[in-house]
């Protein structure tokens, strides 16, 4: 995008969300509700097949929003169109996009308006090695990308669902709208796929959130709430130190979860406490209740971050540190432009590759630049 496009598409997110340029757009991102648990009894089938659009308010800033999810039409094995809400399949494999947008060299095209889109050129194999990576790195196994939680076929409906499916956010008073598809355009092969990322998560890349998150504890989460609760973790300890505390009500957890707003107050602490107890990244938790007589209202959590999670966010903001020294600018805009590291990359091939691609590019940025100047 032009830099004039840029700061327009930047000022439709913060005039809905925030009036402050404070505003940070990934934390905002994944305070949208995007995916919706299976068995959600709010669903809404008009017949076998088809659902309604469903809607789930959110706070940003104390601010209510309302999402209203339209599920995706996709078309089933007996030839019928069926909707689809995203869920934990369509949750994994975006994080793995995002993953592998973050360390690669993400390609800069243009459209039709010459404005500038930025495109993920991939293979399913590489999102498969994403996540099975992760699944090993987290819990020391060694299992190779063909035993990866989703086949092909999986992830191409995935990808179908994130596409297709559309989210439109309102204010509290329906006045302001922002309209967003996961991932913005999409070409599919047999073998590959190029994406062209959604301005959200651009910005989610961009900025190195992503870079600084746990990212293989959230790649290898297995369950939907357990997903959930550590991105929660993840962008609520982004500058840990093992003294930190998060104090996230019950109440804010069942909406961010998606636990059923029928279940029980009991049964929904009792799950809450079981999912945080089994986190590496929790050291311990305290459980502040909140009773009107004898009946549970709410209560409130205490939540310290152990010693190997702050660990790793404090290595992780280096690293992001490291991002945002090494990138170059083009027509005064920031680019996904990363020196790798040898760290980064599990053999010493993909790792020279990726370090070629960056001297290429630099190279070509450095040639352009001189050029403007001269012209």
């Amino acid at each position: 995008m032009s830099e004039k496009d840029n700061k327009i598409t930047e000022s439709i997110q913060l005039n809905l969300f925030q009036t402050s340029k404070e505003l940070n757009l990934s934390s905002t991102y994944e305070a949208i509700p995007k995916s919706i648990n299976k068995n959600d009894s709010s669903i809404i089938w008009v017949n076998e097949n088809i659902a309604k659009p469903l809607e789930k308010t959110f706070l940003i800033n104390n601010e209510i929003f309302t999402a209203e999810i339209t599920p995706a039409m996709i078309k089933n094995k007996d030839g019928e169109f069926q909707s689809i809400f995203p869920s934990l399949r369509e949750d994994r494999i975006e994080y793995a996009i995002i993953s592998l947008a973050s360390k690669q060299i993400v390609d800069l095209d243009t459209d039709k308006k010459n404005n500038r889109v930025f495109i993920l050129r991939t293979s399913y194999y590489q999102v498969q090695k994403e996540i099975v990576e992760a699944i090993n790195r987290r819990e020391g196994k060694n299992l190779k990308p063909s035993s990866s939680p989703y086949n092909v076929s999986d992830i191409k409906k995935a990808l179908e669902v994130l596409k297709i499916t559309s989210i439109r956010v309102n204010n509290k008073n329906g006045k302001k709208q922002y309209l967003f598809n996961r991932i913005k355009d999409m070409y599919l092969e047999d073998k590959k796929v190029v994406i062209e990322l959604g301005s959200m998560v651009a910005d989610y890349i961009n900025v190195g959130d992503w870079r600084a998150t746990d990212k293989d504890s959230i790649l290898a989460s297995k369950g939907a709430y357990e997903l959930k609760m550590r991105v929660l973790l993840n962008m609520n300890f982004r500058y840990a130190t093992e003294n930190s505390v998060y104090n996230p009500s019950l109440d804010f957890l069942i909406e961010k979860l998606g636990i059923s707003k029928d279940t029980n107050k009991r049964t929904a602490l009792q799950m809450v406490v079981r999912i945080l107890e089994k986190m590496q990244e929790v050291e311990k938790i305290e459980v502040e209740k909140k009773y009107s007589g004898k009946k549970l209202e709410n209560a409130i959590f205490k939540i310290y971050p152990s010693k190997e999670f702050v660990s790793v966010m404090i290595n992780n903001n280096k690293l992001t540190k490291r991002t945002k020294d090494n990138e170059y600018a083009l027509e005064n805009e920031k680019d996904i432009f990363v020196k790798p590291l040898k760290s980064e990359f599990n053999t010493e091939l993909e790792y020279k590759e990726a370090k070629q691609k960056y001297e290429q590019k630099k190279i070509k940025k450095i040639q352009t630049k001189m050029k403007g100047k001269f012209n």
